[in-house]
């Protein structure tokens, strides 16, 4: 008996021009019945068939090449970035998505260094995204997570960290350092009890000590995993620490805080109090800056919070 052939429907905003796909790509025919062979296997995306594209609503793959697409996405996500026919918001959005799904990865495989390497690209093409186009920040602002989770809490503030980072005039190399450490900053936490992690309401005395142990732990993680950039580290190491010193682990304070861990402290409380958690509901963005504003003067450094302000105002 025949196998039965099972396919899933892929996003060909992602077939790029030029390149050479690896699995085969298929339509549904005029009776929806049955599918009709688009691209072969091995072949290279030509002009032709790209513009044959606009005209086609879904294509699909077999299960069995779902891994060798996940790969090509992976492969040609830079690609996509600098891509002229693919609007910003779409963009965005796929990136986005892949993003999601490399740092869902990333967390449940901390000291995989695979999942660090997809990591990268997905920074960078952030970074091209947000350079090339004006309207790049307001479209993945726009598409950040509502409830929180760890692995979209990380994916948010790296999106923050690199938005604001542009607009206090970081940029190139040192901007997708900022945009590596921001996106592995909690990365301590998959050394963390998970019921800890996930506990629906606030956390006691002890379960909170424990907790305060993820940036010593996502630091060793990021020196085992051969991360060695100074810059990279002290956001991983210190995005706790306060400016008046009595953050975690160190207890260092004021300037003594590298830039990159107080742009990612001020990123990192801004997402946490306007999403959405199981046992409180999100603030307003005008909310959230005027708790940051009055309560946290002590904690955070005012004039990147000032300097988010200007830059949500401008969007």
């Amino acid at each position: 008996m025949s196998k039965i052939k099972r396919y899933k429907s892929i996003d060909k905003r992602v077939i790029t021009q030029g390149e050479i796909i690896d699995f085969t790509i298929y339509l549904r025919n005029d009776t929806k019945t049955a599918m009709t062979l688009f691209l072969q296997s091995d072949t290279v995306v030509d002009t032709r068939s790209k513009i044959r594209l606009r005209e086609i609503e879904r294509l699909y793959i077999e299960d069995e090449d779902s891994l060798r697409y996940e790969a090509y996405v992976q492969k040609h996500i830079q690609s996509i970035a600098r891509a002229e026919d693919i609007p910003i918001g779409s963009k965005a959005l796929i990136i986005y998505e892949r993003a999601t799904s490399v740092i869902n990865d990333l967390f449940h495989n901390p000291e995989s260094l695979e999942s660090v390497q997809c990591a990268k690209p997905l920074v960078n093409s952030m970074v091209e995204v947000i350079l090339s186009d004006s309207s790049a920040i307001e479209s993945l602002l726009k598409i950040t997570a509502h409830d929180y989770y760890t692995h979209t809490h990380l994916l948010n503030v790296s999106i923050y960290a690199l938005s604001l980072g542009n607009f206090l005039g970081i940029n190139g190399k040192e901007l997708e350092k900022l945009g590596m450490s921001a996106i592995l900053h909690d990365i301590g936490k998959s050394k963390v009890d998970y019921d800890i992690i996930n506990k629906n309401g606030l956390l006691t005395e002890q379960e909170f000590d424990m907790m305060k142990n993820h940036p010593e732990l996502g630091h060793a993680i990021a020196l085992n995993l051969g991360i060695t950039d100074s810059k990279i580290l002290s956001g991983i190491r210190h995005h706790h620490e306060k400016i008046d010193g009595r953050g975690y682990p160190d207890q260092i304070k004021g300037d003594e805080i590298s830039q990159f861990a107080r742009i990612i402290a001020v990123c990192d409380v801004f997402d946490a109090l306007t999403t959405k958690r199981s046992y409180k509901n999100p603030m307003s963005t005008f909310e959230a800056i005027k708790l940051m504003k009055e309560s946290m003067r002590e904690h955070l450094d005012m004039s990147i919070v000032d300097s988010l302000i200007r830059m949500l105002h401008k969007k």
